[in-house]
């Protein structure tokens, strides 16, 4: 019957069926053929028309519009991008609005992943994606969901490597034309530390130490600290910036509270100094390309920019084509006063084919040891 099958078991019949795309569910009926195979029918047409739920719990009834809201209250707090993750939330909460749990299937997932694939790029699907699997990861961990339909689902392969960098005279008159001054004295961070912008606008007086001349980045995208080095630009800069009464933030809002976007005046600051296609994360591509340039150590830069890895690293480590060429300039001034060696030619002779005789004139054997070399070898 169809993706179904009726066994016995010791003295129970038991029927197996497959749900939400490949699942098996064993389930045991009881001593009598008919009504196992009746249960079975039954079983068989719950899972076409998206109707069955465990029998021994009853999973996968919280609508899913439900669950988004107590998954915002229990763990919205715990997100680091709180603004960017609530709208995913909130965004799949429409998508699949009051559906029960137990009714979204893998198959309807992928085919929204390829309908989004003409629209997005491979990295925005993902990061969608994968909320909506922390999402029905914490269902089954809450006991609303038996399982997640993305287990073992893989995302889509990534290639959104930019090469998007400014020159120092860009970075110069971007900071001219930066007029609010919170946002000119943010860009001037990031181009100036490569921090995250979410870094940037975390940051409290506690976190600069003037004395060491470092600024400690306490909650990374890693996960883990890490200290920047604040250059004599920052250390004026931050020496200078006014306080607010009642606030630890150095960057804060009118209302004394975390700024949440700079997204509108750093657009219109582009737009003064007429940068196109630059977007604010550019800025620490841009700190890591001249620190590259101006000749820093990419494992220094890494531990700078709080990468895991080298590989991560080396992606904002792009290299001018002016720079690529100096390097060349320098290694023919380096080849310039070098002394003509012998080539290979002049060392070996004309004829190399070995012979009896040559073999025997080029036998590794040891020299005969006079009195004198004895002595030196001697311990």
């Amino acid at each position: 019957m169809g993706n179904g099958t009726i066994y016995r078991r010791g003295h129970s019949w038991c029927v197996g069926f497959t749900v939400n795309g490949g699942r098996r569910v064993p389930e045991t009926v009881g001593p009598n053929k008919k009504i196992a195979q009746k249960v079975l029918s039954l079983r068989m047409t719950q899972v076409l028309e998206n109707r069955y739920f465990p029998p021994s719990r009853q999973l996968g009834r919280t609508p899913f519009k439900n669950f988004a809201q107590m998954y915002l209250e229990r763990t919205g707090p715990l997100m680091k991008s709180i603004r960017t993750e609530r709208n995913r939330v909130l965004a799949w909460a429409r998508e699949f609005g009051n559906r029960p749990l137990g009714q979204i299937t893998r198959t309807e997932i992928e085919a929204w992943r390829r309908e989004r694939m003409s629209k997005c790029r491979p990295a925005t699907i993902n990061r969608d994606l994968s909320r909506l699997r922390h999402m029905l990861n914490i269902a089954v961990e809450w006991e609303l969901l038996e399982e997640s339909p993305m287990k073992g689902m893989k995302f889509l392969r990534e290639n959104n490597a930019r090469t998007r960098y400014l020159s120092l005279e860009e970075c110069q008159r971007l900071i001219a034309s930066c007029f609010a001054p919170h946002i000119r004295a943010i860009v001037t961070v990031a181009l100036h530390s490569g921090m995250r912008l979410g870094e940037i606008l975390n940051l409290r007086w506690y976190d600069l130490d003037f004395a060491s001349g470092f600024i400690l980045v306490r909650d990374s995208k890693n996960g883990e600290s890490r200290h920047v080095p604040m250059d004599a630009t920052l250390a004026a800069l931050f020496r200078a910036y006014p306080r607010r009464p009642g606030t630890d933030l150095v960057f804060f809002s009118s209302r004394g509270g975390r700024i949440v976007d700079v997204r509108t005046g750093f657009l219109n600051s582009c737009k003064r100094a007429e940068l196109t296609d630059l977007h604010f994360h550019d800025l620490r591509h841009t700190f890591a390309s001249q620190f590259v340039m101006a000749g820093g150590d990419l494992y220094i830069l890494k531990e700078i920019l709080g990468q895991k890895s080298i590989t991560m690293t080396q992606r904002y480590a792009h290299l001018s084509p002016t720079y690529k060429i100096k390097a060349i300039d320098r290694m023919n001034t380096l080849w310039a006063g070098a002394t003509p060696q012998a080539s290979t030619s002049e060392v070996l002779p004309e004829n190399p084919s070995v012979t009896a005789a040559s073999q025997a004139t080029y036998q590794d054997t040891p020299p005969a040891l006079t009195p004198a070399t004895d002595a030196a070898l001697s311990i």
